[in-house]
């Protein structure tokens, strides 16, 4: 897990390196940082907390744990460094039968940012971190080595979060986001994606009442339930090694299906049609629509109509740990006592 910490703040903080070591400072040791109405913001945290919100002001409002420091940078230092793409770490895990599983490092490019001026903010230490960022912040790049991440009523171009051990929370978002979290869960809430990158190693993913035009989702070990969602027109694709992968559909839809050694079980109501064999199945629910694949190796393939609560005979399928858990509501966000965080120098 180390190695794969230190590889991958390498390549985060190449993307923002210009931040880093330049002796900006803040106007001010206050936690409420004059920005641009559009700025970039980027949090490495070694271990704690990161909760972020959005309101309509040229201006971040900082409330964190004392050992936290920022620098700001102006837009004339960001002009022409504003990436393109980033990097998504690798992982290896060892399965208790000796078998390696795999994620390989991965490149996720970003979509265009509106033109206009843009500074930047990038918030490190260890501890808490509550974030209140502008509503047009273009880009939201997150680093946690131990803790969670959540994040409410962002409608940004795109957030990007990486968790070693952990979890990320996402309620009410609607962006372009890849989120990767190498050991612990995903929950996703109410929120739209125009594109959308899952990654977990050991970790369960949930995703309730989303809509997505394009989603890809991988999980090593874990399960991934999207449930009562919306596919628009574009890439959809589910996988998971030794995981359930769990699909039910608010809207039409066509699914093909692949379980190498598990199930698939599915309820396609009075409007649908299936072709199934031992492993595969091609189905179509409530007068089709979208192309979905969902696939697991190990784990069992499960589609229906709405919402996995209204199927008993599927959620009893599910592991304890994981049915304790769904819906996987995000937690309420409190606001903590205002502290002081120091600018970096």
């Amino acid at each position: 897990m180390a190695t794969t910490w230190r590889r991958g703040l390498a390549g985060l903080l190449s993307v923002f390196a210009f931040l880093v070591g330049t002796g900006l400072r803040a106007h001010a040791a206050t936690t409420l940082i004059p920005t641009t109405p559009a700025p970039f913001v980027v949090v490495q945290i070694d271990s704690g907390s990161v909760n972020i919100r959005t309101w309509d002001r040229p201006a971040i409002d900082l409330e964190a744990d004392p050992t936290i420091t920022y620098n700001h940078a102006p837009p004339r230092q960001v002009a022409a460094r504003i990436p393109q793409q980033i990097p998504l770490w690798s992982q290896t895990l060892k399965t208790p039968q000796g078998q390696q599983l795999d994620l390989a490092p991965e490149l996720f490019p970003l979509p265009p940012f509106a033109p206009g001026e843009h500074d930047a903010v990038i918030i490190r230490g260890q501890g808490d971190v509550t974030l209140t960022v502008p509503a047009q912040s273009p880009l939201l790049l997150i680093n946690v080595r131990v803790g969670s991440v959540t994040l409410s009523g962002y409608n940004g171009s795109a957030f990007v979060a990486h968790v070693v051990a952990g979890e990320v929370h996402m309620d009410n978002v609607s962006t372009t986001a890849a989120v990767q979290v190498n050991n612990g869960p995903v929950f996703i809430s109410n929120s739209t994606f125009e594109r959308l990158r899952l990654r977990t190693g050991r970790g369960t993913i949930f995703m309730s009442a989303c809509r997505a035009r394009q989603i890809q989702v991988t999980s090593l070990t874990g399960s991934i339930i999207f449930d009562n969602g919306v596919f628009e027109p574009g890439l959809a694709h589910f996988e998971s090694d030794r995981g359930n992968v769990v699909i039910g559909a608010a809207s039409g839809m066509q699914i093909e299906a692949h379980s190498s050694s598990g199930r698939i079980l599915y309820d396609i109501g009075s409007d649908g049609s299936v072709n199934r064999s031992a492993q595969d199945a091609q189905a179509t629910l409530m007068g089709g629509g979208p192309v979905v694949t969902a696939s697991s190796v190990n784990g069992a393939v499960i589609f229906f109509h709405g919402t996995l609560h209204d199927y008993p005979q599927f959620e009893r399928l599910l592991t304890p740990k994981t049915r304790a858990a769904f819906p996987g509501q995000p937690p309420q966000m409190q606001r903590q006592p205002l502290r002081r965080v120091k600018p970096r120098s």
